[in-house]
């Protein structure tokens, strides 16, 4: 994977690892309970479940990719429905948000390191969008006029740095996010600009080709 390469597709990796979603909405209530150090920690759980959904994606990527022209189609408009999907709803979200993320999934504060990464670990082991992104979404940054497996190991590595990343910024803004989430005008616009981006990010993958 060539430095241009990888520059270019380091934002797309971050904004996938800042959207809302339930481990975001975990490390910011860890945040507000125990501060951003326990968020980062926590998100080692995380990590491990995306590192096994990766390496279940990887074990038949190449094939897919390099050999049909119909399969790299499936995957892509698969990403680009995804994108479009989490937009809409991003856009569309309430700002009962964060009440409905912590009665869906029983986020409670939590008296030990190890069961705060057992928590982030079975919330995204047990969330199917993330082995979608993995399977549809990651293949778009592929160079394919070189190896894959190792582009694959790059991106992984480097979104799995994004989630740490997220994890922090979530935990120690998340008194003040938490603000924003009890204003439905904050969140509106909180939302919207997220899922601006996404509708966006999904026109960009539909203008892609197989190259």
């Amino acid at each position: 994977m060539s430095w241009n390469l990888w520059v270019t597709m380091v934002p797309f990796l971050f904004l996938l690892a800042l959207s809302p979603g339930p481990n975001n909405f975990t490390a910011m209530y860890n945040g507000i309970q125990t501060g951003p150090t326990s968020s980062v920690i926590a998100a080692i759980g995380r990590n491990a479940a995306f590192a096994i959904l990766m390496l279940v994606s990887a074990l038949g990527l190449g094939a897919i990719i390099v050999s049909s022209v119909f399969w790299f189609s499936v995957v892509k408009w698969l990403g680009v429905a995804y994108l479009l999907y989490i937009g809409i709803k991003t856009w569309r979200s309430a700002s009962t948000a964060l009440d409905e993320h912590d009665s869906e999934t029983g986020v409670v504060a939590l008296p030990s390191h190890t069961l705060k990464i057992r928590q982030e670990f079975f919330i995204a082991i047990s969330n199917p969008k993330a082995i979608l992104i993995f399977t549809a979404i990651f293949p778009q940054l592929l160079d394919l006029n070189v190896p894959v497996a190792p582009q694959f190991f790059v991106i992984g590595v480097t979104f799995m740095a994004a989630e740490f990343v997220a994890a922090y910024i979530y935990g120690v803004s998340g008194k003040q996010i938490c603000r924003l989430i009890k204003s439905r005008q904050g969140m509106l616009r909180l939302n919207k600009g997220m899922g601006s981006l996404f509708v966006l990010a999904s026109m960009l993958l539909a203008t892609s080709s197989r190259g």
